[in-house]
């Protein structure tokens, strides 16, 4: 039972860090830019939101199969494939938590006062230098709170990560595959332990984002 609990943290560990890399600049971006196409770009990065997981795998499938562009691309590294391997659940992952992502970047970076934001300017800050030395410092708590909850989406990934990754126990198999497969071969108790410690690590992950959030609450007061 070790094993998929700690397939599905690696995953999720994985996704949020990329995921959190790709959105830090684009969040900025949807933040505080006007530009046109902008409500194309946010389109994109959103469409995971209203789209089944499973046609999420779908287009991964397709782009990273045998005979897809990128499949064709990754089998000139040694004929590799991410299909039925953790990073292909990793890479799914990744595509599911990117709206979340990016959401919660952008709505830490808007809670900032647009004051504090304007004196960074007056004193000829530039864009990296406002991100990292005045935005950043005073959200850190709310972008803390958006990488835990894509962190927990994470691990709970289903659909997505099923059809790229597959259910191979003790190589793809995460918690969410196998508390499905463990209903279906009438194993309950291994069912019910797997879904009771991934509601602890998520009621966990959602204490930490209530004392932050409620911590930050209390200062701005």
């Amino acid at each position: 039972m070790l094993v998929p609990v700690t397939h599905s943290i690696f995953i999720a560990i994985g996704a949020t860090l990329v995921a959190f890399l790709l959105m830090l600049p684009l969040a900025y971006i949807g933040a505080y830019w006007q530009f046109k196409g902008k409500w194309l770009l946010e389109s994109v990065l959103l469409l995971p939101l209203v789209l089944p997981p499973t046609v999420i795998g779908l287009v991964l499938l397709q782009s990273f199969g045998k005979y897809g562009f990128l499949g064709k691309l990754t089998a000139l590294f040694g004929d590799y494939s991410i299909i039925f391997t953790l990073t292909g659940a990793v890479v799914a992952t990744i595509c599911v938590v990117l709206p979340l992502m990016y959401q919660g970047l952008k709505a830490a970076f808007l809670s900032v006062p647009i004051e504090l934001i304007q004196v960074g300017r007056t004193l000829s800050a530039n864009s990296i230098e406002l991100l990292f030395r005045v935005i950043i410092p005073n959200c850190w708590q709310h972008i803390f709170a958006s990488i835990l909850l894509s962190f927990c989406r994470g691990l709970g990934e289903f659909g997505a990560s099923l059809m790229v990754a597959g259910y191979i126990e003790g190589k793809t198999d995460t918690i969410a595959t196998s508390i499905y497969f463990a209903i279906q071969q009438n194993e309950v108790d291994k069912a019910v332990m797997l879904s009771v410690t991934d509601a602890f690590i998520g009621f966990a992950a959602l204490i930490i984002i209530y004392l932050l959030t409620n911590k930050r609450s209390r200062w701005s007061k």
